[in-house]
């Protein structure tokens, strides 16, 4: 099991009342916050413990759910679908399909076409 200690670190250069600190009141010792975490736990593993532990400052608690939210909710993302055959390939099939679909000149029967009747203005 692993300790971690947090200091409240929201406005660490003032006093409860907003007061500025002087330089010598840093080093007191202040109320500390201990995190228990297993040995294998990992960074997001302290991530949630920081924002899931209420005694800690709201400022301290929403950077360290805004440093976990990339890992913990998926992104939308646009996916290709990869074929065993690249485009090359694929485009030559079509052009082929296509040809194929095109009706020959041979086997065409000719068309009497009359000529077009004439308007009256």
């Amino acid at each position: 099991m692993v300790l971690v200690d947090l200091h409240n670190a929201d406005h660490a250069d003032r006093d409860d009342e907003g007061e500025k600190l002087m330089f010598s009141d840093l080093f007191e010792e202040k109320e500390e916050t201990l995190l228990e975490l297993g040995p294998d736990a990992t960074s997001l593993d302290l991530l949630r413990a920081v924002y899931r532990n209420p005694t800690l400052a709201l400022s301290v608690r929403m950077r360290a759910a805004i440093a976990a939210l990339p890992f913990e909710s998926p992104k939308l993302a646009v996916t290709a679908m990869v074929s065993e055959q690249d485009f090359a390939t694929l485009l030559d099939q079509r052009l082929k399909r296509m040809e194929a679909m095109k009706p020959d000149e041979a086997k065409a029967q000719p068309v009497e076409m009359k000529p077009p009747m004439p308007r009256i203005a």
